[in-house]
Order: C-alpha cells, then sequence, then structure tokens
C-alpha cells in the first residue's frame, strides 16, 4: 500500500473520460469454491495439455501434463501458466488514522483533488507463491464456479463429453438455458473447434485487503455482500478481491495446418460496485522444453509476429529425445472504448463489442480513415455498404426471406440474422425461431446469446491496445519468495512488470526462462467485460537457423499465420465432420470393426456455410497407446504428419487422390480414390494375444477455394493416458481389443433360416453372417425385404422391374434397423454401403450390385447374392420335362416377359382343358411389343388341349394358379383374317390377368405352324419354362439368430487338449508386451495362457510343487488370459520351468473333470 497526494498523471488523466460503467448485467454467480475445483486434459490435436479449471494450465513437477507432439517422440513443455489480471486501486484517505479508509477513487482526476492510498493486486491461480490466508491453508486467487459443469462429473466442461455439462443447464442472466446441448462460444450447441473447454472462475476470496487490522480496505460489491455459507471455504466473510469474473474457453482443432496449436480465450468482467481505473491482463509462462529439468532454454520475441518462442538450446531433451519448439501467439488485448484514438489502427475509433444496434447507417459511416479501414480488412471500397450502426467492422449478413413471412424456410438464406442462440434453419440442433431471430438486425444480449459476426462474437469489434509488455527472465527460484521478487505474493513488484510499457529481448544467459506478456494499464469499468487471448503453438525447426542472429523457423512463423486466419474469422475455423462411433469384435487371428453412419449423414461445417463436407473414413490400426508407429508419412521437413491408414473408403465425387492445395509444409493430403463408402473393416492382419489399437476417423474435402486452400481435417484420435501409463478413457472412435481364441468347447450361436416361409420369387441367395458377437440381439427374428422400381422405355410401357436397395426389419422389436437405398439425403450423400448399389446412365435406373454385402447391424451382415439384374431365361431348366417330347414353337416376349417371368409348366391333355378367360382385347402385345389392335387380331374365348400352371405364384390356399391364354389370329382367309380359331395356323398368347380379368402381360407364344400334327405333343406331355429372377416386390426372406448353444463334453474333451502357453519358453520380453513411453516406469511382462475354457482356474507350480500364483478366469468371452509373471505376492518369478494346472469350473459340474496340465520355460 502507498499513500499519495496530489499526483497528476497528465499523459493518463488525458485518456479517460466520464465513467462507462453500468450494473453488470450477467450471471449471479456464487463465489468460487476450491470444492469445484476440477482437472482436464486437451487433447484434441497433437498438443497435449493439462489444466484446471482455475485457469492454470499444466503443472509442475508432474511429467505427463504438458506434450508436445503428443506421441513418444514428444517431450515436456512447460511446467505453468497463469493468468494474471493485475490492478491499481485507489481509496481515499481522509487523514484520521483512527479510521477505516474504504472509498474508491474511481476518476483518476478526483486524484488532483484528493488525498489517496494505492492497493496493487494481482490474480491468478498457480501451483506456487500465491497470497494466502493468515493461516497459510487457504489461497487468495481464483477459484471455479458452481453451476458451469456436472457436478459429479471429473472433468471441467468439454464439449465432447455431454456428462461433464451441467444437467440443469447453463447459467444465465435469464436463469439456465439449454440443457443437454453444449454451451458453444457462438450459440447453443455450435461447436466450431473439435474440443473446446469451457468454465468460470471469481476472485470473492482474496481477502488480502479486508483483514481486521487493515486501515484501508477495498469491497467490490460493498460490505454488505457475503460468501455464502454453502461454499466450503472462507464463508460467511466479505465478498473480497476485485469483484472480477473470468469467462475461460480453451480450443483445439485437428486440421493439419492447425493440429500443433492450442488456443486459450478469457473473457473478464467486472462485476463490482466500481469502475477499475488500471487494470492490466497477463500471462506468466513457465517454460520446461524438453522435459529433461537442464534448464537449458532460449527465448526470442518477434515483434513484427507478436509472438515469443522457445527451444532447447542444445536440442536434446529428456531420454535423449529432441524437443520441439514452444511458441506464443499473443492475439487479442484489451480494447479502450473511450480514448477517442484508433489504438487498433483499423480505421475506426472507439468500436465497441457491447453496444447494440439502433440504426443503420451509409457505407462510410462511423470510418474516420478509409484507407486504413479497407486495408485492416482486406477490403474493396465496393464491399462497402448500408450496415447497422453498431457493426463497425461491417461483416454481419443480414438474411434473405424471399417469402416475407418473417421466418426463415430451409431453403432460405439466414446470412447472421439467426437469433441470440446462434443457430439457424440448416444445424441439425435447430428447434425453431428464437429471440432475434428474422428481425433483420444483429442482436447481442450479454451472457445469453449473440448472433455471429456481431458484439460478443466478433473479436474485430473492439479497438485493442494490443501487447504493451513482454519480458523473459530466469525463473526466480527461491522459495519462499521474499519481498520485491517477481512472484504473485508480491503484488506491488507484479503490478510493475504487467503495467511496463516495455517489449524486451532476453540477452542473459541460457536458463530456465518465464515469459511475461500484457497488456495495460487500461479501465475496465463497472458491468464491462474485456478479452484477452493467447495460442500456445509448436513445431521442428533446424537449430542452426534458431541459434542464428535470425532466430528463424518457417515451420513455426506459417503456423503463426494459420493461427493468426483462425482468430481473425473469429475462431471459426474448418472443423472434421461428426466423430463416427467405433465398434470392435475380436475373433480367432481377427478383429471385425464397424462403425456408425453420424459423419456421413450429420455433418455440417459452420465454416463453409452449414454445408456437408464430409468425403470419407481412414481406419488406423496400431500396437502402442500413441499410434506411433502408424504415424509414418512425413512433411517436407522430415518431420512425421499423417498415420497410415490400413483401409480408407470415399464418396465417389469429384475428390479423389492428393490435394493440391492446403498443403502442410509440402504434404498433401491423401482424398482416396472413389471407392464408395463402407462402414465395416474386417482386419485378419493380426495375432492373437496382442493388444491393438484402432481408430476411425472421418474426414472432410477441405476449402479448396478459400485463401489457398484449407486442408482436409479429420477427427482426433483420443487415448487418455495417466503417468502410470494407463488407459484413463478413450474416445468414441477408438478400440482397444486384443484378438483370441475361442474359449474351450464355444460354439456360435446358430443362424436358422426359416425355410418353411422363405418362398422367394428371386433367384439369388441372402446369407446372414455372424460379425460382431457382441453386438448379436439374440433369440431376434428378422425379416428382408427389397425394394422394387419400374423401368420405362420411351413410350413409357414398363420394361422390367429392379431392385434398387433392400430393407432389414427386427421383427421382435417391430423395427426397420437397417437399409440400403440410392435415395441420396438431404444433403446429398448416399444411402447405401460401397458400391452395393450401381446406377445404369443410359437407361438411368438404379439396381443392386450382384454381389452385396452389407454393413454391420446387431452384429450381422448380409452377402447377398444376386447376379440378374433383370429376369432371364433358365435355358438350362427349359424344355420337356422327363420323357416328353413333341414339335411346337415358343417364343419369349422381348419386354413383357421381363414383366410377367414367371416359371410355367405346359401340359397337355386328350381333350379341352382351359379356356380364355380375359375380358377384352386390349393392351395385348406381341413379342417385338406390337400393339395387336382389335377386333382383326385377338379372337377371346377360345379353349385349348392343354393349360399353362403358373409355378411360381400360389393363390390363398397355397395351390398353383393357371396362366391364360388367348389366340392371335394369324390365318388369313379370302377377306382377311378369318377371326376362326385354328391351332395349326394361329397363335397362343400365354400371360397373366388381373383380378377383372384384363391382360397384364404376354410372356410368350406358342403356336404349331409348320409343324406336321403327327409331331404334335401327346397327352401328358410337359413343357417347362423356366426363368432366373431379381428380388420381388413380395419376396421376405426370414431368419433367426438363436441363442448361445451350450458347452458339450465332446466339444470340451477336444478343445482342453489344445490349451498352450505363449511364448513358451518366455525369453526377455515378446511383442504382446506394450512398449512403456514414461521412462521412469518398468516394462510390464506377460505370457498367454490360450484355448482355456470361459470360467476356469490356472495354477501355476514350480517342479518341486510350490504353488507359485492361482489365476481364476470367470464367465469371461474369449478363450486367453494373460499372466505377468509375478506370483501371488506381487514378486517376480524366478526364471526357470514351471508346471501349470487348468481346471473348468462351469456351474454344470459335470464338465469340470476336463483337466489340461502342461508346462513352460521362462528364461530372462
Amino acid at each position: 500500500m502507498n499513500i499519495h497526494k496530489h499526483i497528476i498523471y497528465i499523459a493518463l488523466l488525458s485518456s479517460f473520460i466520464i465513467g462507462q460503467g453500468t450494473e453488470y448485467a450477467g450471471p449471479d454467480d456464487p463465489a468460487g469454491d476450491i470444492e469445484a475445483e476440477r482437472e482436464g486434459y486437451m487433447n484434441g490435436n497433437r498438443v497435449y495439455l493439462y489444466y484446471r479449471n482455475t485457469t492454470e494450465l499444466s503443472d509442475w513437477p508432474k511429467p505427463n501434463v504438458s506434450k508436445w507432439p503428443n506421441n513418444p517422440d514428444g517431450t515436456k513443455m512447460l511446467d505453468g501458466i497463469g493468468l494474471l489480471v493485475g490492478a491499481r486501486v485507489y481509496i481515499q484517505d481522509d487523514l484520521d488514522e483512527t479510521t477505516i479508509d474504504t472509498i474508491p477513487i474511481t476518476d483518476l482526476r478526483d486524484l488532483v483533488d484528493n488525498d489517496y492510498h494505492i492497493l496493487h493486486y494481482l490474480q491468478t491461480s498457480y501451483r506456487e507463491e500465491m497470497d494466502t490466508d493468515p493461516t497459510g491453508q487457504v489461497e487468495w486467487g481464483f477459484y471455479p464456479v458452481f453451476g458451469y459443469f456436472n457436478e459429479t462429473s471429473e472433468y471441467p466442461a468439454l464439449s465432447r463429453l455431454p456428462d461433464s455439462w451441467p444437467t440443469a443447464g447453463w447459467p444465465s442472466a435469464n436463469g439456465t438455458i439449454w440443457p443437454g446441448e453444449w454451451n458453444g462460444r457462438f450459440g447453443r450447441g455450435v461447436t466450431y473447434a473439435g474440443l473446446e473447454t469451457y468454465f468460470v472462475v471469481n476472485d470473492a476470496h482474496d481477502l488480502e485487503y479486508l483483514g481486521e487490522d487493515d486501515m484501508v480496505q477495498y469491497y467490490p460489491r460493498f460490505s454488505s455482500k457475503k460468501i455464502g455459507d454453502n461454499i466450503s471455504i472462507q464463508s460467511g466473510n466479505i465478498w473480497g478481491g476485485l469483484g472480477i469474473r473470468v469467462e475461460t474457453r480453451g480450443f483445439q482443432w485437428n486440421n493439419p495446418q492447425a493440429r500443433d496449436a492450442i488456443f486459450w480465450e478469457y473473457n473478464i468482467s467486472n462485476t463490482s460496485e466500481y469502475d477499475l481505473p488500471e487494470v492490466c491482463f497477463g500471462y506468466w509462462v513457465d517454460n520446461a522444453i524438453g522435459g529433461d529439468g537442464a534448464d537449458d532454454e532460449v527465448g526470442y520475441f518477434n515483434d513484427l509476429l507478436d509472438m515469443s518462442y522457445s527451444w532447447d538450446e542444445n536440442g536434446i531433451g529428456i531420454a535423449g529425445l529432441l524437443p520441439g519448439i514452444m511458441g506464443f501467439a499473443y492475439l487479442e488485448s484489451p480494447g479502450l472504448a473511450y480514448d477517442g484514438i484508433d489504438n487498433d489502427d483499423d480505421g475506426i475509433i472507439d468500436e465497441k463489442r457491447d453496444n447494440q444496434a439502433n440504426v443503420l447507417v451509409g457505407p462510410t459511416d462511423g470510418i474516420y480513415d478509409l484507407s486504413k479501414f479497407l486495408d485492416f480488412y482486406k477490403l474493396n471500397i465496393s464491399d462497402l455498404k448500408e450496415h447497422w450502426d453498431a457493426d463497425e467492422d461491417q461483416d454481419w449478413r443480414d438474411g434473405e426471406d424471399t417469402n416475407g413471412d418473417g421466418i426463415y424456410q430451409y431453403n432460405e438464406y439466414p446470412g447472421d440474422d439467426v437469433g441470440l442462440d446462434g443457430v439457424g434453419p440448416l444445424e441439425l440442433n435447430y428447434t425453431g425461431p428464437d429471440e432475434g431471430e428474422g428481425n433483420h438486425r444483429p442482436d447481442y444480449v450479454e451472457s445469453v446469446g449473440c448472433e455471429p459476426n456481431f458484439a460478443a462474437t466478433d473479436v474485430t469489434e473492439s479497438d485493442m491496445i494490443g501487447l504493451t509488455s513482454f519480458q523473459l527472465f530466469p525463473i526466480f527460484d527461491q522459495h519462499p519468495a521474499p519481498p520485491g521478487s517477481p512472484w504473485f505474493r508480491n503484488d506491488d513488484v507484479m503490478w510493475d512488470l504487467v503495467s511496463i510499457d516495455s517489449l524486451t529481448e532476453y540477452y542473459g544467459t541460457i536458463a530456465n526462462l518465464v515469459e511475461l506478456f500484457a497488456s495495460g494499464p487500461f479501465p475496465l469499468y463497472q458491468g464491462k467485460t474485456e478479452r484477452i487471448s493467447m495460442a500456445e503453438i509448436h513445431s521442428y525447426d533446424p537449430l542452426e537457423g534458431l541459434n542464428s542472429s535470425s532466430h528463424i523457423a518457417p515451420a513455426l512463423f506459417q503456423l503463426k499465420s494459420i493461427v493468426q486466419i483462425i482468430y481473425e474469422k473469429d475462431y471459426r475455423f474448418a472443423q472434421p465432420p461428426k466423430t463416427p462411433t467405433l465398434s470392435a469384435s475380436a475373433g480367432d487371428g481377427y478383429v471385425m470393426l464397424s462403425w456408425d453412419d453420424d459423419a456421413d449423414k450429420l455433418t455440417r461445417d459452420p465454416f463453409l456455410g452449414n454445408v456437408n463436407d464430409f468425403e470419407g473414413y481412414k481406419l488406423f490400426r496400431s500396437t502402442d497407446k500413441y499410434f506411433s508407429d502408424s504415424e509414418v508419412i512425413t512433411d517436407g521437413y522430415g518431420t512425421p504428419m499423417f498415420l497410415k491408414p490400413i483401409y480408407q473408403c470415399d464418396l465417389i465425387n469429384e475428390y479423389s487422390g492428393f490435394t493440391d492445395y492446403g498443403l502442410v509444409n509440402g504434404t498433401a493430403y491423401n482424398l482416396g480414390d472413389n471407392t464408395g463408402l463402407k462402414h465395416y473393416f474386417k482386419d485378419e492382419n493380426v495375432q492373437n494375444g496382442r493388444t491393438y489399437y484402432y481408430a476411425i476417423v472421418a474426414y472432410d474435402y477441405g476449402a479448396p477455394d478459400i485463401g489457398p486452400g484449407i486442408s482436409p481435417s479429420e477427427n482426433n484420435t483420443v487415448i487418455d493416458i495417466d503417468e502410470y501409463d494407463n488407459i484413463r478413457g478413450v474416445g468414441k472412435n477408438v478400440a482397444v481389443i486384443t484378438p483370441q481364441s475361442d474359449p474351450a468347447g464355444y460354439v456360435d450361436p446358430n443362424i436358422t433360416i426359416d425355410s418353411l416361409n422363405n418362398r422367394l420369387f428371386g433367384s439369388g441367395s441372402i446369407v446372414p453372417q455372424i460379425s460382431s458377437r457382441e453386438q448379436l440381439q439374440l433369440g431376434s427374428e428378422y425379416h428382408v425385404t427389397f425394394d422394387f422400381d419400374t423401368v420405362f422405355n420411351d413410350l413409357n410401357r414398363p420394361v422390367f422391374f429392379t431392385n434398387p436397395g433392400f430393407k432389414v426389419y427386427n421383427k421382435t422389436i417391430e423395427q426397420e434397423i437397417y437399409f440400403e437405398s440410392p435415395v441420396y439425403d438431404v444433403m446429398g450423400q448416399p444411402n447405401f454401403s460401397g458400391s452395393n448399389l450401381l446406377y445404369n446412365e443410359e437407361e438411368l435406373y438404379w439396381y443392386m450390385n450382384p454381389v452385396v454385402i452389407s454393413d454391420v447391424f446387431d452384429g450381422l451382415q448380409l452377402e447377398i447374392d444376386q447376379p440378374f439384374i433383370i429376369p432371364t431365361l433358365d435355358s438350362s431348366n427349359t424344355g420337356w420335362i422327363g420323357s416328353s417330347s413333341g414339335d411346337m414353337n415358343v417364343t419369349i416376349t422381348t419386354r413383357e416377359s421381363k414383366i410377367v417371368p414367371w416359371d410355367c409348366e405346359i401340359v397337355f391333355t386328350s381333350d379341352i382343358s382351359y379356356t380364355s378367360q380375359v375380358e377384352g382385347p386390349f393392351g395385348i402385345y406381341d413379342e417385338f411389343d406390337n400393339r395387336l389392335w382389335f377386333p382383326n387380331r385377338i379372337i377371346l374365348g377360345q379353349s385349348f388341349p392343354f393349360y399353362v400352371v403358373n409355378k411360381t405364384i400360389l393363390d390363398e390356399n397355397g395351390n398353383y394358379t393357371l396362366m391364360d391364354m388367348v389366340v392371335q389370329d394369324y390365318n388369313i382367309g379370302d377377306s382377311g383374317l378369318d377371326q376362326v380359331f385354328n391351332l395349326s395356323n394361329d397363335r397362343i398368347l400365354v400371360g397373366e390377368i388381373d383380378t377383372l380379368n384384363n391382360w397384364k402381360g404376354t410372356s410368350f407364344i406358342i403356336d404349331f405352324i409348320n409343324v406336321d400334327n403327327a409331331f404334335y405333343p401327346q397327352p401328358g406331355s410337359r413343357y417347362a419354362l423356366s426363368w432366373n429372377r431379381n428380388f420381388w416386390d413380395t419376396d421376405t426372406f426370414k431368419f433367426v439368430v438363436d441363442s448361445l448353444n451350450p458347452i458339450t463334453h465332446n466339444n470340451l474333451k477336444d478343445d482342453i487338449n489344445k490349451i498352450k502357453v505363449v511364448p513358451n519358453p518366455y525369453v526377455g520380453t515378446n511383442a504382446m508386451e506394450q512398449a512403456v513411453i514414461n521412462p521412469f516406469l518398468n516394462q510390464p511382462r506377460k505370457i498367454m495362457f490360450t484355448n482355456v475354457p470361459s470360467d476356469c482356474v490356472i495354477t501355476i507350480f514350480t517342479p518341486s510343487g510350490v504353488k507359485v500364483k492361482t489365476i481364476n478366469k470367470n464367465n469371461s468371452s474369449g478363450g486367453m488370459i494373460h499372466w505377468d509373471l509375478l506370483n501371488d505376492e506381487g514378486l517376480e518369478i524366478a526364471a526357470g520351468m514351471y508346471l501349470y494346472h487348468v481346471q473348468p469350473n462351469f456351474s454344470d459340474k459335470s464338465l469340470n473333470k476336463y483337466e489340461h496340465v502342461g508346462k513352460f520355460a521362462v528364461i530372462k
């Protein structure tokens, strides 16, 4: 505390005018609470960072808290980052030493006429050297606020973990909002980044100047405002600190151009009852480049890029690894909106983020320097337009309500006029118009919502003062820190550091360096919010350039340019498609993988106007948790950049091959080969007993037309690993699985085909197969039906029917669970797997591929062999039956035989056996598709000494039906066609009639023209016509997945002798043992017992009979179990020979008589 009188800061005083404060309009948060503290991990790309929801990032001495890149070659980069909020508060001195001075001076002009005290504040949260209460038990700093995360969750709120979100909704000035949806920076459920975190802290617990003996006190929210009784620390005390509220967001993108960066944004609000005339925001960054504790860091500040960067001087990190570079890009600083100066040099004076749109103004209104404005925002004068007064940078876009109904329809462009929730009609979570939507004016309500490109969502609507202080200095290692040292407990020293206007380069010796960034001083008025943001970025660059006088780092500089684009686009950057969910099922020597279609169906990229830019899938496999053995595709600098997939599939469209845009350090992205989409893969290149890590990622086609092009984005692969190398959790697109043999005696469930009711017209075959045992719905009955479509010719006559798709119903639950269809969804994505459906571009119809393999559903796949696109006469089964014989002519019609392609049998009789039923001669065609016009071509009502049985169609009683016949008059008399039926000279058309006896189509024609009647077929003769058909609309294929088969004595007896130990002998190590990345951990050992029963007890002995280990295997599905070579006491076993005994342990005791004894050797 300092006492001053009549001190005039002329330069500072001239910059401030009458206070602009208003009552804070945001949520009425309680005081922060130590019990609200949560720990999280940002692992949405190659930057891995531990954080607390107190604003502290990374930690020391923990090893697994900061890493780049996040793979076995990565090293620690940070020991800690602290957000700094400093302030100088003036308290009026009444010159009475017996009274406590509490009245703040908030207008610096009043300092001239008053005596005053100065209080310095430095608010932060850090692991050491914090201000504390007199007991040393309570730190006076930032604490997180309850309400912004799920209190039952171990993590702060993360966009990809819905269980971490507050169940009742998010606090706002209007109560809780948006339950069940992410509180995105840009609105309800809106996520532009691949991973985002969000939390809120305040400084209510800083009671440094509110002690009983303090004669100068500052009550930010009046002395009546208390810390609530439900708060676990300092409850009932006066609300202290500065009255600061900090809303924090972290962002990560996995786009190749941005996956080595992490962004942090802080919205810092003055919730107190007073203006704060002098405030500074900043960061404290404690480097740990290489993680080896060698304190050999070198740093440099590039003032042209507003970026500092540090590297390891000798390029040797922990365990000899090569550390990368760590840069910090200072992106956003607070604004001075009331000083009448263009602080950010953009041609606008005093732009603000919290003003409301009131009137439309002209194209150049609000611009004081047109040249600067056009240059800063990269515009032409023709781009300027009439705009709302509060949209100073003119980037808010109105919608086009073409029908004038006040509501944007799905076919209308909403622009940015989407209302406070930020969600427009083209987005999946759109629920209808909300406040502000469709009013053709930008809207903003603090803590409730804001439309895009306006106010809180627009980074350029602030007159930023920029970075005013940067210092790089060795960390002060004496603890506890003495007065005068640069640590947080010394508020006055830290104020001097953050408030000094100096950007200095460090010229001292190589050391463990701290970087300090700051902006200020500036006024933070009551109720106002200002922002600060930065990006941590990484690259590998040659030491020769870094250690040169120019300290060049080309890869880092390129990444900085991308980071700047992301920031200038309001953190709206290309994001990957929706993350698919991966399922894996292990078998004997294989792993079956399948994934859902959310990515190809539900993706919307707001960066590209909410289009579905999904392009394909890549499947990665690794034998280590970091996928390092898959990361073999390097960039132009030789740095590993991409994982190599074991399987890739993509849409059939205009995007394929390697991109020629958005290159990342010279490396293109492989978009695929137009294979068509599938959602499954069977990996048979695996070894039983070895653990594999799989990840399915969806990728888009990038943005080739934006600037130099933006590289395609793909989902991140997340395996969360603790410091002991154990997996804490995995992303939903990741599977960890070990292929293994089946348990002894195991038999797969049966699939029972309903042969009694599966009478199909189609000639193909349908074979259901088990693909994933874990997903099977045992006991379920399934029905497969086929789509049926008519193809017409140029005369609009039906030519044939096709199968453009099929459906699968789970009849047990009465639900359609799978379908394939050529009907593309609303975003233009196909609804079929791979090339299962094909398109005939000449005749314009869809049909099923002759061999169809479905995606996985309920653990099943269908293999449909359908070689017949259209009905075809089966010549091998067409002709006289048995000993039948005779001469006649049978002509197949070219068109209508495909419409009525029924298997038929012509039966000859000794007398009249059938009379024509067709009522009229209309719509009857011959074999050449010529219509036989009435009245002189058709003779009705004739009788025949034969009949034709339809062997395909049954009546309601299950009996075969008869085909109808009609005579084509072919015999020409003296005056033309004689209209008299003559068997030897006329033709008989065989076809089908409907229920009204109308002719439906001619299948074939019988005649005896030019046939000697001596060779006519004799009574009893039969002639068959057989067809190969595609599936019909009446076809239903039925099958049931039975329950698990019980283990039988014979199966178990045969399999029990197949038990063995792998490897045998065990020599030092084997491929099943996973590598340990943490150098402080021992390599785990394991051997495998394979082909063992699902329930058994394995006992291991020395040759002398001493029991070493008992292993219980209880009802596990696989036939394998590992042993870590530790005895029952947890100690490592010695090298030597060992015996083992396997005893089944089934509930059916009669099965337990089948035992097995074996031996194995351990050589170390």
